[in-house]
């Protein structure tokens, strides 16, 4: 059986930018980056042929948690605040210079129905907040069967 599994994470994007004077000015390694317009590499799959390549619209830079089995997201989200507390000057500066907008994602992936709680707590709202950053959840519900079903 499948256990519920969720990740965080905090993205810079825009049109283009050094990913690495991003990396240098917060003194962190992104967890994920890529520059606008390189070729998206897809997993082969045998149910779909593609017969156009596809390039990446933007250039990012994340800071995140890998997918871990969870039931309360807030242990995730605490990650990734400490790694960005006091650091927000800088990004509201990063930001400005070279015109990124940002935004903390909050992915869940529900099986065997197990939904996890979900707090954003204060510390979580002022950062958001401070740095202008929107928050997004992406949330896949696997089908299961329920024991109301029995």
């Amino acid at each position: 059986m499948k256990k519920t599994n969720a990740k965080i994470y905090f993205r810079l994007y825009g049109d283009d930018f050094p990913i690495e004077t991003i990396s240098n000015l917060l003194k962190l390694e992104p967890t994920n980056s890529h520059v606008k317009g390189e070729e998206i590499i897809r997993k082969p799959n045998p149910h779909v042929t593609y017969t156009k390549a596809h390039y990446k619209k933007d250039t990012i830079w994340e800071i995140g948690t890998e997918y871990e089995e969870t039931f309360d997201l807030e242990e995730q989200i605490i990650k990734v605040i400490k790694q960005l507390e006091n650091k927000e000057e800088i990004i509201d500066e990063i930001c400005e210079t070279y015109r990124l907008k940002c935004y903390f994602m909050i992915v869940i992936i529900i099986n065997e129905g197990d939904t996890p709680a979900v707090t954003i707590n204060k510390e979580f709202i002022r950062m958001a907040n401070h740095i202008g950053a929107e928050i997004h959840f992406d949330i896949y519900a696997n089908p299961y069967k329920s024991k109301l079903d029995e």
